[in-house]
C-alpha cells in the first residue's frame, strides 16, 4: 500500500472498474470531465480564461521530518496560490492528517487554484484537493457541449470545509457608488488563471452586467499574494480575491496601505440578481473586523469549498481521512480546530462537512464511520 500514491515511476492514473467504488456517483455526474477541462476555453473564450499558464506549482512536507525512514504513504494536496486562504488551509490539513494517521506523509501543493487542481486531480499528479463547489458544478454542467474525446477519471467530495466570500477590491480614490456597479470600466484583474475565483468572476459579474476591462489573459499569471502587489504598483484599479476570509493578501493589503482600498459591497438587488442566475451562491457577509480598518460588514456572495478526492485514492483510505476529519471536528478549540489553524477550520462543523458528502456521496455510512 506504502507505493499506491508515488508516481514517481509511473504518472498514468490506476483504473477502477469495482462495483463498490467509492466515487462511483460523482464519476457518473462527471464522466468526460478531463476533455471538458481542455475544452472550456472554447465555452469562456472571450473571457479569456485559459490562455495563460499558470502559477507553477511547488510541493513542500507539511511536517519536514530528518532522520526517518520513508513514510508509508505520501499524499499529495493541491491547494492554492500563495496569500490566499487554500495554502494555509492546505497545510492545516496536512498537519492534522499527519497527527492522526502518523504512516502518512502529506505533501502541500502550491497551484492555481481550483481549475487547475481539478485538472490535478484528473491527470494523476494530485490525490487530494480543495476545489470550490461552483467552478466544479460549472464544469460538470458545460460537460454536454463538448465533443468529449476520452472517458473521465473519477473524483470524490469526501466534504465541504468551509464557506467562502468574493471580495473585489478596489482603490478607494475610484470608489463612487460604493456597490459592484464602480467596476464598470475598470482594469480587473479576475483572480490567477486556472482558478475558480477566475470563473466565479465573470458568472457574477454577467449576472450584474457589470463590464470591466479585464487584464489581458496572458498577464493572469499572479497569485493573490503577487496581485495585491500589483494592485499597489497601480498595474490594475481593481482586483478579485476569492476564498475564505479572512484572505492573508488581503490582511496585508489592508494593513500595510490603510485606506488605500477597500471591497465593494453588494446591494440587495444585486445580491437577488446573483442568486438567480448563478444557484451555487449565496449571500453571505463579511464581519466587520475582518480585515484593518473594516469598521463594518460588507455584503457579498461566496459558497462552498470542498475536499476532493482523486480516483487513485483507494476507499479504505479516503474512508480514513473521513474520519480523520470527523474526530478534529469533535475537539473544539483543539487540533484542527485549534488556535493556530486558519479560522474557517476553527468553525468547521459536522452539519457543514457533511454537505458536501451528501451531495456527491461517495463513502457510504458503513465505510466512513468503521474504526
Amino acid at each position: 500500500m506504502g507505493a499506491f500514491l508515488r508516481r514517481s515511476q509511473s504518472t498514468a492514473r490506476p483504473q477502477s472498474n469495482r462495483a463498490d467504488d467509492p466515487c462511483a456517483p460523482l464519476a457518473r455526474m462527471a464522466a468526460g470531465l478531463p476533455a471538458l477541462l481542455a475544452g472550456i476555453g472554447v465555452l469562456v473564450a472571450a473571457a479569456g480564461l485559459f490562455a495563460a499558464e499558470p502559477p507553477v506549482a511547488t510541493s513542500e512536507l507539511a511536517t519536514p521530518r530528518t532522520g526517518e525512514a520513508s513514510p508509508g504513504i505520501v499524499i499529495h494536496l493541491a491547494t492554492g496560490s500563495v496569500g490566499g486562504t487554500f495554502l494555509p488551509v492546505g497545510h492545516d490539513l496536512a498537519r492534522w492528517f499527519e497527527n492522526a494517521l502518523p504512516e502518512v506523509r502529506v505533501l502541500v501543493d502550491t497551484t492555481a487554484g481550483s481549475v487547475d487542481n481539478l485538472r490535478r486531480l484528473i491527470e494523476g499528479v494530485d490525490d487530494l484537493a480543495i476545489v470550490g463547489a461552483s467552478p466544479l458544478h460549472k464544469v460538470v454542467e458545460d460537460r454536454s457541449r463538448i465533443a468529449l474525446a476520452r472517458e473521465a477519471a473519477e473524483v470524490c467530495v469526501l466534504g465541504t470545509l468551509y464557506n467562502d466570500a468574493e471580495q473585489y477590491v478596489v482603490r478607494s480614490s475610484l470608489v463612487r457608488d460604493h456597490s459592484m456597479l464602480d467596476l464598470y470600466g475598470l482594469l480587473m484583474y479576475p483572480g490567477p488563471h486556472d482558478s475558480g475565483g477566475e470563473i466565479d468572476t465573470r458568472t457574477v459579474l454577467q449576472a450584474l452586467k457589470v463590464e470591466p476591462q479585464f487584464v489581458y489573459p496572458l498577464e493572469r499569471d499572479k497569485g493573490y499574494a503577487e496581485a495585491a502587489a500589483a494592485l499597489v504598483r497601480g498595474e490594475f484599479d481593481a482586483c478579485t480575491f476569492s476564498g475564505g476570509v479572512p484572505i492573508v493578501a488581503v490582511t496585508d493589503l489592508f494593513r500595510d496601505h490603510p485606506g488605500e482600498f477597500e471591497i465593494l459591497p453588494f446591494t440587495r438587488h444585486q445580491l437577488n440578481k446573483v442568486r438567480h442566475a448563478a444557484l451555487d451562491f449565496q449571500q453571505v457577509e463579511i464581519p466587520a473586523g475582518s480585515y484593518p480598518g473594516q469598521n463594518h460588514g460588507i455584503n457579498s456572495v461566496g459558497g462552498p469549498n470542498l475536499l476532493v478526492a482523486g480516483a487513485g485514492l483507494p476507499r479504505h483510505l479516503a474512508a480514513r481521512l473521513d474520519r480523520a476529519i470527523r474526530a478534529g471536528i469533535a475537539e473544539p478549540g483543539r487540533n484542527l480546530r485549534g488556535p493556530s489553524s486558519h479560522p474557517v477550520l476553527r468553525i468547521l462543523s459536522p452539519a457543514l462537512w457533511d454537505t458536501g458528502a451528501r451531495e456527491h456521496r461517495c463513502l457510504d455510512d458503513s465505510v466512513s464511520h468503521t474504526p
